[in-house]
């Protein structure tokens, strides 16, 4: 008798899974012991006959519905469906348990009955699409990251930016407020349309190195759309016109760059993207007498203030960083070489803005671009070649020359 396969790259994705519902639940990860009240367990017992929220019981659903789809996948085809759906289930009402009764303990989080009901019910969902359909999508996604690790990085770091904390809320009222700066208040300014263009433009050759430029023009679409409409809907975040602007205006040029082969693309792409890193620099260019000093301790600044400003930071300088060694990489430098440039370009750029009022000069950002170079490295960024897929590069210059087929509002600057 065949014994069943797991799928160990699945495992890998059901173990993220497990770990953003995790973070989801436990947000804001304030932690206290209640002076009142009866304990987590007889608070979980006691609500079993509650209504739930609509908004929330759908949420909830829709939350651990990839649990019980990549967690069936994982277990392997081998294994029959109804015992794969009812091992996912079990474990996801044991995960969905232990974070209700963890939450008691979270302030502003509540313990109910409901919301073990709605995850149980989204595990089982997700389970059953993923044994109805698991065998015809579960390669396609797995293939494309594969195949662009080190582009799939630095996406995932512009989604940090956006997107932080990643914790959706259904309320409708927050919906209207992140959508007031579009509606009521439109407004941009040059730098900012300019800097989010040259942001959405890397964007998109980051994607076409994911899955090649015959489909950029339509992936590129589906993401920005995707990170405005989290917007809207995670906690915190709100729309701006110079996002939305951006995006438009740069997918625009991309169609027309599709005309060219992809050196070509990639050297304008590169050229927009130094010029606004080195633009967010130094702006807003009003240099005087020195009014600060130069940090030699690297990192000072992520060690003090909010945790969750401090990983939006990041994420963004890692998206800018590492996206211009990626592109300067992409056109045939050495990877070492582009690190060590773009590390000189932050050093540079760090002593200057001790002229600049309000900045803070320091090397973190020179070491942060050699860290990066590390770890893109280490996710398969080679020296001299281009790190397009084989299977987009052999058709990328055939299939292009065929024709072209916003910052948030409180979120500073690097």
């Amino acid at each position: 008798m065949r014994r069943p396969v797991i799928d160990k790259r699945f495992v890998v994705v059901t173990a993220a899974v497990v770990a953003i519902i995790i973070y989801g639940s436990l947000y804001p990860f304030e932690f206290r012991r209640p002076t009142e009240g009866v304990g987590p367990l007889l608070t979980l017992l006691r609500s079993w006959a509650d209504r739930p929220g609509a908004g929330d019981f759908l949420s909830n659903i829709l939350l651990y519905m990839p649990l019980g789809y990549c967690g069936v996948i994982a277990l392997g085809r081998e294994r029959a469906g109804g015992g794969r759906i009812l091992l996912i289930t079990v474990l996801g009402a044991m995960l969905s348990a232990s974070m209700e009764l963890t939450q008691y303990y979270v302030v502003g989080r509540d313990t109910a009955a409901t919301d073990f009901y709605s995850n149980t019910l989204g595990t089982v969902v997700g389970a059953g699409i993923g044994v109805g359909v698991g065998g015809f999508f579960r390669w396609l996604p797995l293939r494309l990251i594969a195949e662009g690790k080190p582009a799939v990085i630095l996406l995932g770091a512009y989604l940090g930016y956006a997107l932080l904390p990643f914790v959706p809320t259904i309320d409708l009222h927050k919906y209207w407020d992140a959508l007031k700066p579009v509606v009521l208040h439109p407004s941009v300014t040059g730098f900012d349309l300019f800097r989010h263009t040259a942001m959405w433009l890397m964007i998109c050759a980051l994607i076409e190195e994911v899955d090649g430029p015959k489909r950029s023009w339509l992936w590129f679409p589906l993401f920005a759309g995707g990170v405005i409409a989290g917007e809207v809907v995670v906690i915190s975040t709100s729309v701006s016109v110079a996002r939305l602007a951006g995006a438009a205006l740069a997918f625009c040029l991309w169609l027309a760059l599709l005309a060219m082969g992809v050196r070509g693309r990639r050297g304008i792409v590169a050229a927009i993207f130094l010029a606004c890193l080195v633009a967010v620099r130094l702006a807003p260019f009003r240099f005087g007498a020195a009014t600060g000093h130069f940090g030699w301790i690297p990192f000072l600044a992520f060690m003090q203030g909010s945790m969750v400003v401090n990983s939006i930071s990041f994420c963004e300088k890692f998206f800018l960083y590492g996206s211009a060694i990626w592109v300067l990489a992409a056109l045939g430098l050495r990877l070492r070489a582009a690190t060590l440039l773009i590390a000189a370009l932050l050093l540079g750029t760090s002593w200057i803005e001790v002229y600049l009022p309000d900045r803070s000069a320091e090397i973190t950002d020179a070491l942060m671009a050699l860290l990066i170079g590390g770890v893109l490295g280490a996710a398969g960024l080679g020296g001299g070649k281009s790190p397009l897929p084989a299977r987009a590069s052999a058709r990328s210059d055939g299939a292009a020359q065929g024709g072209a087929r916003v910052t948030l509002k409180g979120r500073g600057r690097v």
